[in-house]
């Protein structure tokens, strides 16, 4: 006979049992308690168990958490990324040089490879865009940009920038069915406490043949087994929930989206911020600069090696 989980304890995704994984703190805003996660057996899913409820949730982010308060700069694009982006991803609008085509479509083996294809272009919405920043971006690539943002504050910097940003969240926009052609979520899903749910709007707001992109930490990263509580990404208490690439493809799937693109990319920023934790609860200080960019080229070469990197760049498309 199945053992009953205390309740709030299930998987968010799955419903599987989850273990105790870990307990942890608030090692970034400095948020008094700590906060129990556990990982389910069955897909990998990590998630503070129990959820905590919407209130709880908004009191996990002070004031002085977003820096989003001033309007978007976004530099020009760069002679190289103009011709990947023109090669690889169809921004053919950005370059008339062969020259630079060839050598964009070479480098882009390398580099620029978390961009997304144009993809006919059209209207396209990023959801929890801060002050706006790639919405700029899309607007810059050729996209019929606009953003929905839930800070006020994050918001109005980018509606002073004349950017077309509805403030509030997802469903309080109340967009009509098949409004974008394009769905950006960037670091926005791991804040979530139903991701299911949201999949299902971006379903429902998506045009056929739209696409979804999401970035987000991979609780498979290489970084996380290293360092464990300590993994910068894990970020408790506002990182809810932790995804796999394949648990993230399951509830896609389970919306009606199809995987295009699934890749991981490794930051030393969050090696180097993780290795700063882990020294700092250890009660020792950390380690020369010099150790520490060893340690990070060490790393980042591991990860890429062994596919684990610390974030998920995925792309789906409504078919």
């Amino acid at each position: 006979m199945a053992t009953e989980l205390p309740a709030g304890t299930s998987c968010p995704l799955c419903d599987g049992e989850g273990v105790e994984a870990f307990m942890g703190r608030d090692q970034l805003m400095g948020l008094p308690g700590e906060f129990t996660y556990r990982e389910c057996a069955p897909c990998g899913a990590l998630y503070q168990a129990p959820l905590p409820d919407t209130q709880t949730i908004a009191s996990f982010y002070p004031d002085s958490y977003l820096d989003h308060d001033q309007p978007p700069v976004t530099k020009p694009f760069g002679w190289l990324r103009r011709g990947v982006l023109a090669s690889r991803y169809g921004y053919t609008a950005l370059v008339n040089n062969g020259f630079q085509r060839v050598v964009g479509w070479l480098a882009g083996a390398v580099f620029y490879r978390d961009e997304i294809s144009f993809n006919q272009g059209g209207p396209a919405l990023d959801v929890g865009c801060g002050n706006g920043k790639f919405v700029q971006k899309l607007a810059a690539l050729g996209w019929q940009a606009r953003g929905v943002e839930f800070s006020e504050s994050a918001a109005n910097a980018g509606i002073s920038a004349g950017l077309d940003i509805s403030i509030g969240t997802l469903e309080e926009a109340e967009f009509a069915a098949e409004s974008f052609n394009l769905i950006s979520a960037r670091h926005l899903l791991e804040h979530l406490p139903d991701p299911k749910r949201f999949m299902a709007e971006i379903y429902r707001l998506l045009q056929p043949g739209g696409r979804l992109l999401i970035r987000t930490p991979n609780s498979n990263a290489l970084g996380r087994r290293w360092f464990g509580a300590d993994w910068y990404a894990c970020d408790p208490p506002r990182h809810l929930i932790l995804f796999t690439p394949s648990n993230l493809r399951e509830i896609a799937r389970q919306a009606g989206l199809q995987e295009v693109v699934c890749k991981t990319f490794t930051s030393p920023k969050i090696v180097l911020n993780s290795w700063d934790y882990y020294r700092e609860n250890k009660g020792s200080p950390s380690r020369k600069r010099r150790f520490k960019r060893l340690l990070a080229r060490v790393y980042v070469v591991l990860a890429a090696v062994s596919g684990r990197g610390d974030e998920i760049f995925s792309v789906y498309e409504k078919k």
